[in-house]
């Protein structure tokens, strides 16, 4: 890891850039790795922008990397304030050792480049030559761009336009991306944002080394739209609506013969809310509906496609909440939704309904200047009914029923502590248990959670982190009617941090010991139960960050667990930034 940072580190020190991030991610069998480059130099009226980012992986099993890099560079002579021109290259590359280069690509540009700007408006346009290489085969071309966008900053109309058009050999690529925004504003009575946008792109690629190809093509469009408007002074009207049509094709070789699929989504997403608020009262009353539709066809009867469907979800949402004292509030959030789950074809036996009903109510109390208490609930009912008598054996009832409480403690520079506690249970019951034909049976998942954590600072500069995890859980089967349980497997975990540190203002370093312990049983009877899995990791973890430029964390851990031989696991993260 080091040989690959440090020469990375030494260029990023002599280079002229701006910003200069590296990362590492995961150390034991699966490596993440990469970093990324922002330049930016002026020479009298030479404007030098480049970019730099790699992406990369590799499992040390197999030793195989997949890496992706993109490089962009920029030389532009500044003719007016308004205009300036040059060269531009970029440079993208793909390799993917796990699946033996079977997905190699890279792509080489080189070109003229124009950019205008004027007020909030700017035009660039580019044309050039351009590389392609696929599973071997290069393709030299010519590719053309033009982009047109307005800044955001208090307007009325954002205009946004992103068109990409290549052409390699016989191959030809395009990207054509077109969004348009209309903001309306008055003071804090009435806002609307409407946008529009309408997307193409096109992709031609080699499937073989004998030049055999595939094109895929994507159209795709959406209406977005958000209001809101004060009706009164109590009350305020929310309303947000999304609609979205996309058609993804495929053409392809079938049987020595050019043949095409396509697919065609259709989405429609609406929520309208009525907001209230009278003295201590706060809350709303709403319908949201999400729709989906899809729909597969292909040139030939023998192309096996994915099954069609209808989705349909209609919610009702409702929320209320008093500020009863000047300590205490009390707030309940309600949701009860309907799912429509259609498929056309008559082979598939998908088709459902599902009903749900959820509520969540919350009591928060402050009890000092420094501690809160919230102690809150939930029930969430589930009903899933298929409707055709093929899988109706699978119909069931999920009900899940939660109690929390939680309490903060915040003093600054002295204690930060949090403690959660959570009892649930979760009962899984099917509709039709006593069919002597249905071979199913009810199950009941239950559990305990506590949580600690404490950051006690100590002294000016030193502080302690702990942690302390334990979590009770058990299965079992279920008889509904007479709620009673006949446990068939149970488990506990414990988890245990200690983290002694030291801090100077915004650095800080930490490490200590981790322990972590997990047994599993599986019961034979009522009262008699053997061990089936048990885990043990004790070990050690550092934390370190640098003001805003290195943040590291670390942990090593001997793990001891059933049928498996013993070893150490190392896992962490490095994150490198430099602004110059």
């Amino acid at each position: 890891m080091l040989m690959l940072l440090l020469p990375a580190l030494e260029y990023a020190a002599v280079s002229a850039a701006d910003t200069v991030t590296i990362y590492a991610e995961q150390l034991n069998h699966y490596y993440m790795f990469g970093g990324s480059n922002r330049l930016r130099a002026e020479f009298g009226k030479m404007l030098l922008l480049g970019n730099f980012r790699n992406s990369s992986s590799i499992y040390s099993e197999t030793k195989r990397l997949k890496t992706q890099t993109d490089i962009g560079l920029d030389a532009l002579y500044v003719l007016s304030p308004q205009w300036r021109a040059g060269m531009t290259g970029k440079y993208f590359l793909f390799r993917d050792g796990q699946t033996y280069h079977a997905y190699d690509y890279d792509q080489n540009r080189l070109g003229l480049k124009g950019e205008y700007r004027k007020n909030a408006y700017r035009i660039m346009l580019e044309s050039g030559y351009a590389r392609e290489t696929r599973l071997g085969i290069r393709d030299p071309g010519w590719y053309g761009g033009v982009e047109l966008s307005r800044s955001m900053a208090g307007l009325f109309f954002y205009p946004e336009l992103d068109w990409d058009y290549s052409r390699m050999g016989q191959r030809e690529n395009y990207t054509f991306d077109n969004r348009v925004h209309f903001r309306m504003r008055n003071t804090s009575e009435f806002r609307n944002d409407l946008s529009a946008g309408f997307s193409a792109y096109n992709r031609e690629y080699y499937i073989s080394r004998e030049s055999d190809t595939e094109e895929r093509i994507n159209l795709a469009a959406y209406l977005e739209n958000d209001l809101y408007y004060r009706i009164s002074r109590h009350l305020a009207l929310d309303y947000r609506m999304h609609f979205s049509g996309s058609s993804d094709g495929l053409s392809f070789n079938y049987d020595q013969a050019k043949e095409t699929r396509t697919r065609e989504l259709l989405g429609f997403e609406n929520d309208i809310r009525l907001k209230g608020n009278y003295g201590a009262f706060r809350g709303y009353l709403g319908f949201s509906n999400d729709y989906k539709q899809s729909r597969t066809r292909a040139t030939n009867p023998a192309i096996s496609l994915p099954a069609d469907y209808i989705f349909d979800k209609k919610n009702i949402l409702a929320r209320i909440s008093w500020q009863f004292s000047e300590k205490d509030s009390l707030s309940i959030n309600y949701l009860g939704s309907l799912l429509y789950y259609d498929t056309p074809d008559t082979n598939n036996y998908d088709d459902r309904d599902e009903l749900s009903y959820s509520l969540s109510p919350a009591w928060h109390r402050r009890l000092d200047d420094f501690t809160t208490l919230t102690l809150s609930g939930n029930m969430f009912l589930h009903h899933y009914v298929y409707l055709l008598h093929q899988r109706s054996a699978q119909n069931h009832w999920n009900r899940v029923f939660a109690l929390k409480s939680e309490i903060n403690t915040l003093i600054p520079e002295r204690i930060h502590w949090n403690a959660r506690q959570e009892i649930y249970a979760n009962y899984f019951v099917y509709d039709h248990e006593d069919s002597a034909f249905v071979h199913v049976q009810s199950m009941v998942f239950r559990g305990i959670s506590l949580q600690q954590n404490l950051r006690w600072y100590t002294g000016a500069h030193a502080f302690i982190n702990a942690y302390l995890f334990f979590r009770a859980e058990d299965n079992g089967l279920l008889d509904w009617k007479d709620f009673i349980q006949e446990r068939t497997d149970s488990k506990y975990t414990l988890k245990i941090e200690l983290m002694p540190g030291y801090r100077v203002r915004r650095s800080s370093i930490s490490l200590g010991p981790v322990f972590s312990y997990r047994q599993d049983f599986r019961y034979l009877d009522i009262t008699n139960r053997m061990e089936s899995y048990h885990s043990r990791r004790i070990g050690g973890r550092i934390a370190l960050q640098l003001g805003n430029y290195l943040v590291l964390n670390y942990r090593l851990e001997s793990i001891r667990q059933s049928s498996t031989a013993d070893r150490y696991n190392q896992s962490g993260n490095l994150r490198f930034n430099w602004i110059f």
